[in-house]
C-alpha cells in the first residue's frame, strides 16, 4: 500500500493555510511569505536567544590554532 503524507499547515507569515503536496513553498504559501521570513531573519526580527553549543564543547571541537604574524614593511626574499 503506498501512502502519501501530506502536511497540513498555515503560513507562518499570512496564516492562510498551505499544505505540502500544492505548494512548493512549504510551509509558506508563497514565495513573497518565504521572502518575507528570510528578511525577518536577516533584520534580526527573529533571533535565537539559547545558544547551540556549550562554550566548552566548542573549545573541544576547534583545534589549536597557530598566529602568525607577517612583517609587510620588509620583504621577506631579498629578490621580490
Amino acid at each position: 500500500m503506498n501512502r502519501v503524507c501530506v502536511m497540513l499547515h498555515k503560513c507562518p507569515i499570512c496564516k492562510t493555510p498551505t499544505d505540502s503536496a500544492a505548494h512548493g513553498d512549504f510551509p509558506f504559501c508563497s514565495e513573497r511569505c518565504r521572502d518575507r521570513d528570510l528578511g525577518n531573519w536577516a533584520t534580526e526580527k527573529y533571533v535565537v536567544y539559547d545558544p547551540i553549543f556549550n562554550e566548552d564543547e566548542i573549545e573541544e571541537i576547534e583545534a589549536p590554532r597557530k598566529t602568525i604574524i607577517l612583517d609587510l614593511d620588509e620583504p621577506n626574499d631579498a629578490g621580490h
